[in-house]
């Protein structure tokens, strides 16, 4: 009798362990697998309103679509072998087949909102794992999920990066046909191209040109001096998309007008935890990914209450928990904030 129990014990045991060395085994992901990186329902550009990447064994493949699932524009890059044997294997890693399939707010968390949803999937053998997160937040995601998704979220921006040599192509392009240039301008010269990797859809190019005549824009119906004038111009562009185009750092050429002269404003002074961007938070009016910076809160503050943009925002800590404040706000601007008790610095 004593025998048998000891052989059943035995048996158990054996079951026992293979059971265990079951529930450990995570589905192997092939080499040829396709990994997607599916975003929308964000509140964004129409043009942008579905993003779909798609990494396959040779290229990356970035996709925009309007609300109509409609293609507006598509980028595709070849991406190198080591790059995508990494990738899967930070799959792997993270055991990625065996997470869950929803990741939402647990209770307690501030809840995010017009970010829209995120789906990232492995497809491979006609199986397709998916993981959404609802809300799109790195807040709601296992870290070993957040450590996937910057991955692929750099691969988003290789994808949709342009060369050096096509930016500089666009940006002479772009100058040459503008009012200022195309008016009486000559000898474009290249004189500073910045960029880097962790922002590759990101160019800021400085150029300088010279004119026959004073002033800028078209001045076609305008009393000009005929007078040699240097100029430099910079111009930023987001992948192929220009975005700001400012010359001698006084003119906006892509509206045309000069820039706004900025004052410097000093508040009174008041109990640092009264200011009010402080207490307009503690309302509960807006929600941040992460906790705002002071700067960040009194930013968001005044364009959202007062549609005030300001900038160069500082902090003097004094006695008995008292501050005063200092910022730059455009002079358009400077009543408005001297009848919320500002006076200029």
């Amino acid at each position: 009798m004593k025998r048998l129990i000891i052989v059943c014990l035995l048996a158990l045991a054996i079951l026992s362990s293979g059971c265990t060395d079951e529930q450990n085994d995570t589905i192997d992901i092939p080499d040829d697998a396709v990994i997607t990186h599916l975003t929308y329902g964000a509140f964004t550009l129409q043009s942008m309103a579905v993003q779909e990447l798609v990494i396959n064994s040779t290229t990356v493949n970035l996709s925009y679509y309007n609300y109509e699932n409609e293609l507006n524009v598509r980028y595709i890059k070849p991406i190198d072998d080591e790059i995508r044997s990494n990738l899967l294997e930070l799959f792997r890693d993270n055991q990625f087949t065996e997470m869950d399939e929803l990741y939402e707010p647990q209770e307690g968390q501030q809840i995010v909102v017009d970010t829209g949803n995120v789906e990232i999937s492995l497809t491979w053998d006609g199986t397709t794992k998916t993981v959404k997160v609802d809300p799109y937040s790195h807040d709601y995601m296992p870290d070993k999920l957040r450590e996937i998704d910057e991955a692929l979220l750099k691969l988003k921006r290789y994808a949709s990066s342009i060369s050096e040599e096509d930016a500089e192509a666009k940006a002479e392009e772009w100058i040459m046909n503008a009012p200022t240039y195309s008016f009486d301008g000559s000898n474009l010269s290249l004189a500073d191209h910045q960029y880097n990797d962790e922002e590759p859809e990101v160019h800021t190019l400085t150029y300088t040109f010279i004119s026959s005549h004073g002033g800028y824009g078209n001045r076609s119906d305008q009393m000009v001096t005929q007078v040699i004038t240097n100029h430099t111009v910079e111009i930023r562009l987001y992948n192929e998309i220009v975005e700001t185009v400012i010359v001698d750092e006084v003119w906006n050429e892509m509206t045309q007008h000069m820039l706004d002269r900025t004052m410097e404003m000093r508040s009174e002074q008041m109990y640092c935890d009264q200011a009010p961007w402080k207490l307009w938070y503690a309302e509960g009016n807006i929600n941040f990914l992460i906790e705002p910076t002071e700067e960040e809160l009194a930013i968001t503050y005044f364009s959202m209450v007062h549609e005030i943009e300001i900038s160069d925002f500082s902090t003097l800590k004094l006695k008995d928990a008292m501050c005063q404040y200092s910022l730059k706000v455009k002079e358009k601007d400077a009543e408005t904030m001297a009848e919320l008790g500002w006076q200029e610095a």
